[in-house]
């Protein structure tokens, strides 16, 4: 294990008692089944510091020094937890050889042992986790969908933007198992009839969940595909957290800076428009390479506010904690790709100092409600996090309805949800129009994991400068990649 040195506050004094660690890099060939590799990496390092749920939850005072965005500010530029000692690889240096090839099926047939092994040699969790998770898996609930039918991009990095539109959505069938599990929700208070009515169709399932234990969603495979994550052990000490965050939100809307068009976006549920500020780093939509969301200035000296403000660092503490409980593998894919990306450029400014999202947006209402849609530009496997703020009743509106998977959700303000957003059509049920709702959501663009496969440029880049075996390579690699991709939601069986 290698030291990275003491934690420090923007100012640079020590605040941490104990060191951040990583464990051996890994060093992967060109083209690499990324799954066994990642497993290896879970098998050779402890990770135990990032599961650390929020403490002390006191609200305090609102933040009076600059903003991290002001002049004369360190916000720090890259996570600190994301630096390791190992070098940048050059992905483009040797091709595929047959020996590789021969090497390729060879790992396929151990990934099935090696999944079996992961729970000995996973990460060390602290025990409050360790029962949450098996309290979560006596109750997964289980869907009649096989996760590797969800469609996306034929190069398997980002969703499939013409699948919004429901003309290729997977059948789902009844559920395997009719009766929902008790504990966590509450009593079914819709008749089939009325969620026929809700979602304009037939055949969806309620899940009257409340708010606070965690509930695997798993699929015909048993892969946990998304979680309904819930709230940390203290429920009246989070409602401070996410109160304070609401009301955050809501007091700093007035000091935005926002267009009647920056309200009727193709997100936004037509009878409840509303504005969002995106920041983090990202790339697409032009981008000749991976850069900061741009903003207006007062826009991001108002989520510079609430970047640096100890709810939403909870928030986002608490929601890091959730992936690596769930899903150990995608998170650890996630973390050791976004450290490339720092160590490619470290000058990059990232919101989050603990967390493997690259992104975030601020729906800020004031009735944050979504119309069905897909998220297609997000890792096409990755996991969105939703944590939804507000003042409303969840019987009677902000529901989620997952559409591809037939089911709708009771959704209570100041509890999360993961799923992947750019394969799972979803939207949210409006809330009454004295209510308010707002939502802060946590993700990873697809293009920056296709960035860094490439050697750290772009597809066209890649095709002007690469050799013929290269091309070839390449090519081979993206026809296994969903697959891949897929086999990174943990079984719920060997979790």
């Amino acid at each position: 294990m290698s030291g990275l040195g003491r934690r420090t506050l923007r100012s640079g004094k020590e605040f941490s008692e104990f060191d951040l660690v990583v464990g051996p890099p890994i060093e992967p060939p060109q083209y690499f089944s990324v799954a066994d590799c990642l497993r290896q990496r879970l098998q050779a390092e402890e990770i135990t510091r990032i599961f650390d749920e929020p403490a002390d939850v006191q609200p305090p005072p609102l933040p009076s020094s600059p903003s991290p965005s002001s002049s004369g500010s360190s916000r720090p530029q890259s996570p600190a937890f994301w630096l390791s000692d190992q070098t940048l690889p050059d992905l483009t240096a040797t091709a595929l050889t047959k020996k590789q090839r021969k090497k390729i099926a060879s790992k396929k047939r151990r990934r099935a042992k090696r999944e079996r092994d992961v729970e000995a040699e996973a990460p060390t969790l602290k025990g409050v986790h360790l029962a949450r998770r098996e309290a979560a898996k006596k109750s997964a609930i289980q869907v009649a969908l096989d996760s590797v039918e969800l469609p996306h991009s034929k190069p398997s990095w980002i969703g499939k933007r013409t699948a919004e539109d429901r003309t290729e959505a997977p059948e789902v069938g009844p559920p395997p198992t009719p009766q929902l599990p008790q504990p966590g929700l509450g009593p079914q208070i819709y008749t089939q009839e009325e969620l026929d009515r809700l979602s304009n169709t037939k055949g969806f399932r309620y899940i009257p969940w409340l708010g606070e234990m965690a509930l695997p969603i798993i699929d015909s495979r048993r892969r946990l595909i998304l979680v309904l994550g819930g709230k940390p052990k203290d429920p009246v000490g989070w409602h401070v957290v996410t109160d304070g965050a609401a009301k955050l939100m809501d007091k700093l809307l007035l000091q935005c800076h926002f267009t009647p068009d920056d309200c009727h976006h193709r997100r936004a549920h037509p009878e409840s428009p509303y504005p969002s500020i995106l920041r983090g780093v990202s790339h697409g939509g032009g981008q000749t390479e991976p850069g900061e969301l741009h903003n207006h200035p007062d826009n991001i000296q108002v989520t510079d506010e609430m970047l640096a403000h100890k709810y939403f660092k909870q928030i986002v503490g608490f929601t890091h904690c959730l992936v690596w409980t769930f899903a150990p593998i995608l998170a650890l894919f996630c973390q050791v790709q976004m450290g490339l990306l720092a160590q490619w450029n470290p000058a990059l400014n990232w919101p989050f100092v603990d967390s493997i999202f690259a992104a975030c947006t601020f729906n800020f209402g004031p009735r944050a409600i979504t119309c069905p849609h897909l998220d297609f530009g997000n890792l096409a496997w990755g996991w969105c996090a939703i944590t939804s703020l507000g003042w409303f009743d969840p019987d009677r509106g902000g529901h989620l309805i997952l559409w591809d998977l037939k089911l709708i959700i009771r959704f209570p303000p100041g509890s999360t949800i993961l799923i992947p957003s750019a394969i799972i059509r979803h939207s949210n049920i409006p809330v009454q129009p004295h209510e308010k709702c707002f939502s802060f959501v946590q993700y990873t663009a697809g293009e920056l994991f296709r960035w860094i496969r490439n050697g750290y440029m772009t597809d066209e880049d890649f095709e002007r400068t690469a050799t013929a075996a290269e091309k070839e390579a390449r090519a081979t690699e993206a026809t296994t990649r969903w697959e891949e991709g897929v086999s990174m939601f943990s079984s719920i069986d060997e979790l």
